[in-house]
């Protein structure tokens, strides 16, 4: 989901020598909603030999790297074996692409749902000027532009629920972790995760991760914070919508994603 800690789990990716990381093709000018459920094998097949061919800058974020949200790492091979896509969109296709391309993997991030909404609601980036957080809070209706938008309460619970089904269709494909989790224990995960992608974790990786949690940027696309975990949201999020998330995934299969301190 949007607001889960994607763009710094996707450069702590990058930073591997031997990673080319692009942001969800999908959804940029190039191959704007180029494929859907019925495309076939070769479709995506040649879909991910364009997009790691393709330079743009969406794609690669430059954007983000311009005003040093990102980071440049300087050693990268010339042809690094593995494409690393980013994206938060688009879930509805990631069953059928799993069913059809066998040498494709996953990592699924969750973050506290209570988090992620606030994080979503707060955000001058994501949350349009003029909607009210009230109203939009579980549908996300206002920030839904076309296919493949998850947004809202609602789309937090129905996408983490299909995470869960296919971690268990697909044990050596598809890999969740938790965000609370990776900001604790940062280099124990992505040692794990690096492991299950067949990444080799280099000294560059290391020193990213040390530096994404030392260095600190206000701007909230920035990977660079210091204090990574947040919890505003425990005074500022509407208590209803507090209790409301909370009381939906008490006793369902999602709760293991909820902050026990705060749940």
């Amino acid at each position: 989901m949007p607001r889960s800690g994607t763009t710094w789990l996707s450069q702590i990716f990058a930073s591997s020598p031997d990673v080319r990381l692009k942001f969800c093709p999908l959804f940029s000018y190039e191959f704007k909603n180029m494929l859907d459920e019925n495309s076939t094998v070769g479709d995506w097949e040649k879909l991910f030999l364009d997009v790691y061919n393709t330079k743009s800058n969406y794609l690669d974020q430059d954007y983000l790297r311009k005003d040093g949200l990102v980071p440049t790492f300087h050693v990268k091979n010339d042809a690094p074996k593995h494409l690393v896509i980013k994206s938060t969109r688009y879930h509805n296709l990631v069953p059928h692409i799993l069913e059809r391309i066998n040498d494709i993997r996953f990592i699924h991030i969750v973050r506290d749902p209570c988090a992620t909404i606030y994080s979503w609601l707060s955000s001058p980036y994501e949350f349009p000027k003029n909607a009210d957080p009230l109203v939009e809070w579980r549908t996300g209706a206002c920030r839904k532009n076309g296919p493949g938008e998850y947004w809202g309460f609602d789309d937090w619970k129905y996408v983490n629920k299909q995470a869960l089904h296919l971690a268990e269709s697909y044990p050596d494909r598809f890999k969740i972790i938790r965000y609370e989790d990776l900001v604790r224990y940062t280099e124990k995960y992505i040692r794990e995760v690096f492991a299950f992608l067949n990444i080799e974790y280099e000294s560059q990786t290391s020193e990213f991760i040390g530096l994404s949690k030392n260095k600190h940027d206000s701007n909230r696309r920035s990977v660079f914070k210091r204090n990574i975990i947040k919890n505003g949201w425990v005074e500022k999020l509407d208590k209803n919508i507090v209790s409301k998330c909370i009381n939906e995934i008490k006793g369902t299969e999602l709760e293991i994603f909820v902050e026990k301190e705060y749940g």
